[in-house]
């Protein structure tokens, strides 16, 4: 690529912006721009009644950037990957129809065990492994918001490989997740079709299990997509893990594009 992209990280469920607050650091060391939002999915006081917002507000930045000159690389986490392969839309070079002339525009997305949105021919082959993995451990209760069920061991969910104390602070930091974003079919986009695609697979993930996400990386090579995957010897959260190997993934990613 001709310049240095604007990196956009999406978090996942129950998460904050917090949990790129290792790699951005480094990741601002070999000179790019790093912009994380709080994900409005996660953490209001009221839960969302659909994905629209989220996607919103994710444009919102890409428009920013783009609109200044800046390429942007969209990196999601989780079920990130949902709201954030869907606001690319019109953002690429191949649908540039929301970019201005001389613009920047989106160049890649790297998805880090991230659930990938399907688009409408082949719903089934992308729902299958995430309804597999969210039926183990969690749940879209009639209030709005999904619950983790009370017999999960969440530290051994999201942080099976950092130590017990590190695990507990993260935990501690946890918000409330709104259940509609995983159900807002309409709302989404396969953004993942219009650019070239980065798959990290976490090979010790207990929340999104390393077959789940090969799933996900077969059906995107079938529906057409331009991706290439790397593995990482990680559970589900390496950007605290395992901060070097990921931030050298993200790196070799990046150079790809």
């Amino acid at each position: 690529m001709a310049q240095t992209p604007t990196l956009l990280f999406i978090h996942g469920a129950w998460h904050t912006r917090d949990c790129w607050s290792k790699v951005i650091p480094a990741l601002e060391k070999h000179g790019y721009r790093c912009v994380a939002p709080q994900v409005e999915f996660s953490g209001t006081e009221t839960p969302v009644t659909s994905a629209a917002g989220s996607i919103n507000q994710i444009q919102s930045i890409i428009i920013d950037e783009t609109s200044n000159g800046r390429n942007v690389v969209v990196i999601n986490h989780s079920l990130g990957g949902v709201v954030g392969c869907s606001a690319v839309k019109g953002f690429t070079r191949k649908d540039p129809s929301r970019l201005d002339n001389n613009s920047g525009s989106v160049v890649g997305i790297i998805q880090l065990c991230a659930f990938t949105p399907p688009p409408k021919s082949a719903e089934y082959e992308f729902f299958g492994p995430i309804v597999e993995s969210r039926a183990a451990f969690h749940y879209s209760s009639p209030d709005g918001w999904d619950y983790i069920e009370p017999n999960v061991d969440i530290n051994d969910l999201f942080y099976n490989d950092l130590s017990p104390e590190e695990a507990d602070m993260w935990k501690g930091r946890l918000v409330k997740q709104s259940s509609a974003c995983v159900k807002d079919i309409e709302n989404f986009y396969p953004g993942w079709l219009d650019v070239p695609v980065s798959y990290i697979l976490t090979t010790h993930d207990n929340a999104l299990p390393v077959h789940a996400q090969e799933a996900l990386v077969a059906a995107s090579k079938k529906a057409g997509a331009s991706i290439t995957s790397k593995r990482l010897d990680s559970g589900h959260s390496p950007f605290l893990s395992r901060v070097d190997e990921t931030v050298n993934l993200f790196l070799e990613a990046i150079g790809e594009f």
